[in-house]
């Protein structure tokens, strides 16, 4: 199946690792030109070779920076603007669901988060948003988490922050329809991959995560990171061409509500 992404520009965040690598591969087979993102040149690099190796030293370029900072995210525009003069897809992955502390109403806490979770989103669309005007069209996919839909004891903060992103997915597709730029938004459920949160929670007691596993998910295993990414990828390509304002949950059928 043609998804038409082809020489496509797509740009994602976080992605040296998790659901955001796994999405970048995604797109390479599909023949776009992805830019990955982090804070660590090393793992950037490193990351960004095995890509080439695969697919091209063309099809595949970094850039090291902090996407929750405006000035490394001007940064980052001014990169995909020299090199491509234009983006086709953006995808938000930056996120964290580490609390900092054991106070779920510290203020602290909270304002970390929704720097991370929420604001990253925010100004990662408000920075790009011109390279869309020119060109008339796009796609942005956003990420939020089964927290946002369902109290599975993540921080309060996070689930929060999350929540916002459904939001900010709703109001942005409205108001960026008349620019042909469609706005979505990925749900995953409970992710393992190496370096990712529930890899540190199975160390301190695997059992018990493998009972909630068994218990919550009536798939009853993990989401491997390809898995979202194939829901990213496709919402991003012309195949979704009439989607846009939707929150697609992918988490095996855990989430429990109707809506």
């Amino acid at each position: 199946m043609d998804l038409q992404l082809k020489g496509k520009i797509v740009v994602i965040t976080a992605s040296t690792n998790g659901i955001g690598y796994a999405s970048a591969r995604m797109f390479l087979e599909e023949g776009a030109y992805v830019v990955i993102n982090g804070r660590n040149e090393d793992t950037l690099q490193s990351g960004c070779a095995i890509l080439k190796k695969e697919f091209g030293d063309e099809q595949v370029s970094y850039f090291c920076g902090d996407a929750t900072k405006e000035k490394d995210i001007i940064e980052l525009k001014n990169y995909v603007q020299k090199i491509y003069g234009k983006i086709d897809c953006l995808v938000a992955n930056v996120g964290s669901g580490r609390p900092s502390t054991e106070d779920k109403l510290d203020s602290s806490e909270w304002e970390s988060s929704f720097q991370i979770n929420l604001f990253s989103s925010v100004k990662l669309i408000h920075v790009f948003h011109d390279m869309w005007d020119i060109q008339k069209g796009g796609s942005i996919v956003l990420l939020s988490s089964l927290a946002a839909c369902e109290r599975i004891g993540a921080p309060y903060a996070y689930a929060a922050a999350k929540e916002g992103i459904k939001v900010l997915t709703k109001y942005l597709s409205d108001d960026y329809a008349s620019k042909n730029i469609r706005v979505n938004c990925v749900i995953p459920g409970n992710v393992l991959f190496p370096g990712g949160r529930w890899e540190e929670l199975i160390a301190l007691d695997k059992e018990g995560i493998q009972n909630y596993i068994q218990k919550n998910v009536p798939m009853k295993r993990f989401a491997q990171p390809q898995e979202i990414a194939a829901a990213i990828v496709f919402l991003s390509s012309a195949l979704a061409s009439f989607i846009t304002g939707t929150s697609l949950v992918v988490d095996g059928g855990q989430k429990r509500g109707i809506s």
